[in-house]
């Protein structure tokens, strides 16, 4: 049963690259023409457009899945927590720009999106019983719940936040410190 987790970030991760590229070619990325992309205002990110994240985002998650569990043999490491974290805040911020701004959402987009929300949710499996994990999931339940007061994009900034947050606290400060670590020398 062990690195069925890691097995399974890495399939995941592999399923990013395919949607990515998918993603690239429904926006013309990879025509020989350049003048054949287009591309509304909203459309990139300082002047980046976004289907190069997902061509640079995927892979990259393919090869420190890859590396960081040894080819799958491991666990998957806490750390991949961090990680992918930023790449949560941006899909974040391009769900608002998805359903608010541009008010567009393909089912594209919403894959994209759910695949690097299903390898966050697949870390979080692997250290359930961790400090640092117990802070992510208290601070993104209270982020929600501050972030009511905001609406639903409030919920989703303070939710996402304070699962940093919390994850950052508990993982500079622990929580179950054993007796003998928490005796003064």
């Amino acid at each position: 049963m062990k690195g069925v987790l890691s097995k399974t970030f890495i399939a995941v991760s592999f399923w990013g690259v395919a949607l990515a590229v998918y993603h690239a070619w429904q926006e013309q990325a990879f025509a020989t023409n350049p003048f054949l992309v287009h591309y509304s205002s909203f459309a990139a990110f300082f002047g980046v457009p976004y289907w190069v994240f997902g061509i640079v985002w995927f892979p990259l998650l393919v090869i420190v899945g890859l590396w960081s569990t040894n080819l799958g043999r491991a666990n998957l490491r806490l750390e991949l927590l961090a990680l992918l974290s930023v790449g949560n805040l941006f899909t974040a911020y391009l769900v608002y720009l998805d359903i608010e701004v541009v008010k567009a959402f393909t089912l594209t987009y919403a894959l994209l999106y759910f695949t690097n929300y299903l390898l966050t949710g697949l870390v979080l499996a692997q250290h359930w019983r961790n400090d640092v994990v117990d802070g992510f999931v208290y601070g993104t339940a209270t982020g929600v719940v501050v972030g009511l007061l905001f609406g639903p994009y409030g919920v989703a900034a303070c939710g996402i936040g304070g699962g940093i947050f919390g994850a950052v606290r508990n993982y500079v400060v622990p929580r179950n410190r054993s007796v003998k670590a928490a005796a003064p020398v």
